[in-house]
């Protein structure tokens, strides 16, 4: 199990996430026996509806937390900011279980319990947090990688783990076949001997990942030496698969088909895909019924002022290549591309509306394309999907654009929550990477951490234009 939690998340997350949990817990439980003190003389049911409340009061917050980007462990909050996320997060949560339960449990002994359970669990984490600013840089639980080459691929990897502030491994040095390099530092690095010193470094080191290239020669490979070492414990990972697992995307650079084919993932059963489709009509017909006060404004506002419809009809291009038109509030003037043909849209561009400016920013403008997913048209979660002028241009230019059909688009997704709006090629390439590695691990889980980063996304207001 965590083993697994190690490929999709850093040992710091999993820590500072684990005594989060344990100190919620430890409060839940508390707050528990305090609600029922003595149990022989309290009514089942409450007890049972107090569990519930205490349940959702702490999923809800460690839910609130994450979309409040609390869980972003590179990011070094300044006090007060860092008490404002806490205090948001805490008391939506609250709020939520009250008006869940106020029926269920007296208003005036909940008001108080919640107030009171709010604040304990909010000082709490502060504290943790606060605490966690201080230790967590002295502490080295990253995992100890070796890179076997010193070629640019490797350099590009390693310099992007060097790059980041808290970064999820650790690497030790390199080993190459060429003796002029040993002893030299590469992107501040070691070339610490050869391949067939492997064993000895490894031990030396400590090391718990070997990372090795995909192009490497047969006559070269050490085949028993990788095979003695992955009995060992070591852990023996491809440049590609490694990458994948560091950055959650598919490195294009140097890609063969063969890893394409081989690697594990891909998978479209037909009981992923009944639950995928559920997971869309539920969402979306919640979706549309929550925000129907809001598209209602918005309509009203764009129809003040600007001439033009309301909703926006697009052709876009959906699952095998299929034409489909892609509704959206329109937030730019009537006509806006006469003249041009079809172009990205820029940041500052002029031909946005100041309604459609700003619902943009906060993505109100995608709200109709629910109605899509009800429709078949489109998934929640998926890559965005692109219109056809733009398809064929990209699809000449880049490997495996094509690849990015082969599931339905989504309102957003993968790419969208990880990388800023893109209007270049070089974006287009950078945000293939995230939907390659989306169709790959494509799951129910991974939809439920999209959302939530769709929502920590609208709240930062970030990457739209």
């Amino acid at each position: 199990m965590f083993r697994y939690l190690e490929r999709h998340f850093s040992r710091i997350w999993l820590l500072v996430f684990s005594i989060d949990f344990l100190i919620l817990l430890t409060i839940v439980v508390m707050a528990l026996r305090t609600m029922t003190t003595d149990l022989r003389n309290t009514d089942f049911r409450f007890i049972q509806v107090s569990f519930a409340y205490l349940a959702a009061f702490m999923l809800l917050s460690l839910v609130m937390l994450f979309i409040n980007e609390l869980y972003t462990i590179e990011k070094k909050y300044h006090p007060w900011l860092l008490t404002f996320k806490c205090i948001i997060s805490f008391t939506f949560a609250s709020l939520c279980c009250y008006f869940l339960f106020y029926r269920a449990i007296s208003h005036r002994a909940l008001f108080h319990f919640t107030c009171m359970l709010t604040l304990i669990a909010c000082v709490s984490i502060l504290c943790w947090r606060f605490i966690s600013y201080r230790i967590l840089p002295r502490i080295n639980i990253q995992q100890r990688v070796l890179f076997w080459g010193a070629d640019d691929l490797n350099k590009g990897v390693v310099k992007e783990i060097l790059a980041d502030a808290h970064p999820k491994f650790k690497v030790v040095g390199f080993v190459d076949n060429n003796p002029a390099l040993t002893g030299n530092l590469i992107m501040d690095r070691k070339v610490l001997g050869r391949v067939e010193d492997l064993d000895s470094i490894i031990k030396t080191e400590k090391v718990e990942k070997l990372i090795t290239p995909c192009s490497q020669a047969r006559g070269d490979f050490p085949a028993q030496n990788l095979i003695d070492l992955k009995f060992r414990g070591i852990e023996v990972l491809d440049i590609h698969t490694f990458y994948e697992r560091l950055k959650g995307k598919i490195l294009l650079n140097g890609l063969r088909p063969s890893w394409l084919i081989y690697s594990q993932g891909f998978k479209k059963t037909r009981l992923t895909k009944f639950h995928k489709r559920a997971f869309d009509i539920l969402t979306s017909s919640f979706g549309l019924i929550v925000t129907l006060p809001v598209s209602i404004i918005t309509a009203l506002l764009i129809k003040l002022e600007s001439k033009g419809p309301v909703i926006y009809r697009q052709q876009r291009v959906g699952e095998n290549g299929r034409i489909f038109n892609l509704f959206k509030f329109r937030s730019m003037k009537a006509d806006a591309e006469h003249g041009t043909g079809p172009v990205w849209a820029r940041k500052n561009d002029h031909r946005i509306t100041r309604v459609g400016k700003f619902i943009r920013k906060v993505r109100i403008d995608e709200i109709p394309q629910m109605v899509n997913v009800l429709r078949g048209d489109m998934s929640f979660v998926g890559p965005r999907p692109e219109r056809p002028y733009f398809v064929e241009m990209l699809t000449a230019k880049i490997p495996y654009y094509n690849q990015r059909h082969s599931i339905k688009p989504g309102i957003t997704g993968w790419a969208a929550v990880n990388y800023d709006y893109g209007a270049t090629v070089e974006d287009a390439v950078e945000k293939l990477q995230y939907d390659l590695y989306y169709i790959k691990n494509c799951s129910l889980s991974l939809d439920v951490i999209v959302i939530l980063k769709t929502i920590a996304t609208v709240f930062g207001r970030k990457g739209s234009r």
